[in-house]
């Protein structure tokens, strides 16, 4: 019985063909007479066949190899590829970590500058309290002469106020409206930032404080003011004389008989429409009323807007504004971020707004 074996069709793949020679496997012939010449040849050519078919094997074997070496190289391309895209993603994600860490550190800088330039504003101009002390004498109040703890005051007020450049900007709004509303009465003066302004756009204005140093110095510089507090300031003033009279930073200064003195004696001196401009620690901050506003041991209390208001309304005057000004740095406050939930938002936005409301209340009145 024959043991050959027979394919009808060609393999699929190296594979397949590799077990045709393997097993010596050969198409089917048709008829007897070319059975038995293919019997013939095959005899014949027998050893050739073997090489053929060895051949034919160690090709296929090789070409295995070279498929199984392009796969390995495929796959190796494929993790290094993989590997690349990570060490990629990774590389983008920590650049972007670093942008942004670099771009919250702007800010911080920026506001540490900011607080070294203002710090070295305030030593300069501490400085140049002393040397004018120094060169300009004392407005003379009492036989004994001058009170030593003015000099002492005039250092405090430098180190509390900020530099002259700063209040000024401050003081601009007032400037604006005191404008069309002269003259103007500065009550509390100071180092004189306002009268400064007024004298530079030839606005009629005047002076009053109760340090002689800062007397003495405005008066060195030509401005007009007195050595007078309130409600003396007002002596001599005729009534309904006054367009506008600015004091910032004054009510907190004074006893509750003074304060109601102050408003009767600007009452009276302004005329219809004038303008009551007072700037006070702002009483609704919590963070102002239990820390920044004791550090200056001259102040007495914080006033209350409801107060203020309703002593301007008591003697003549309507409301013109109302409004807390002077907001604390962002990093004083609470952080809010658009990611927290929105009751965490509102409670958060409410405790920076009662703790860390803005440092100072501006109270305009105007004469009815």
């Amino acid at each position: 019985m024959s043991d050959e074996r027979y394919v009808d069709a060609p393999p699929a793949g190296a594979a397949g063909w590799g077990e045709v020679w393997r097993t010596n496997q050969r198409y089917r012939t048709r008829g007897a007479l070319q059975s038995l010449l293919d019997r013939i040849l095959r005899r014949g050519s027998a050893a050739d066949l073997d090489r053929q078919r060895d051949f034919n094997l160690a090709l296929l074997d090789l070409l295995s190899d070279v498929r199984a070496e392009i796969e390995n190289a495929r796959a190796d391309a494929r993790d290094a590829v993989q590997t690349l895209q990570a060490d990629v993603q990774s590389g983008d994600e920590a650049l972007a970590a670093g942008i942004k860490s670099v771009r919250d550190l702007i800010p911080i800088a920026s506001r540490r500058n900011d607080a070294l330039v203002a710090a070295l504003d305030q030593k300069i101009e501490s400085v140049a309290a002393r040397l004018r002390d120094a060169m300009n004498a004392p407005v003379q109040t009492e036989p004994r002469g001058p009170r030593p703890e003015a000099a002492v005051y005039r250092r405090l007020e430098d180190s509390l106020r900020g530099s002259e450049s700063l209040v000024r900007d401050a003081l601009l709004p007032y400037f604006e409206l005191a404008k069309s509303n002269q003259p103007v009465l500065d009550i509390g003066c100071g180092r004189g930032e306002f009268l400064a302004l007024c004298r530079e756009a030839s606005l009629s204005a005047r002076g009053f404080d109760t340090n002689e140093r800062s007397i003495a110095d405005l008066k060195q510089r030509g401005l007009e003011v007195t050595l007078a507090g309130v409600p003396e300031c007002f002596d001599g003033i005729a009534g309904a004389s006054i367009g506008s009279i600015l004091a910032t930073h004054v009510v907190e200064h004074l006893p509750v008989d003074i304060l109601f003195a102050f408003f009767a004696e600007s009452a009276r001196v302004l005329r219809r429409d004038g303008l009551l401009m007072i700037e006070t620690p702002n009483a609704e901050s919590l963070l102002v009323t239990g820390s920044d506003f004791w550090r200056d041991p001259t102040h007495l209390a914080p006033r209350h807007p409801a107060a203020l208001v309703l002593l301007g309304r008591e003697h003549g005057f309507d409301v013109h504004e109302l409004r807390a000004v002077h907001p604390y740095p962002d990093a004083a406050r609470l952080p809010v971020s658009p990611d927290d939930p929105a009751e965490v938002r509102r409670l958060t936005e409410a405790i920076n707004e009662r703790f860390f409301g803005p440092q100072d209340l501006r109270l305009i009145l105007r004469k009815r």
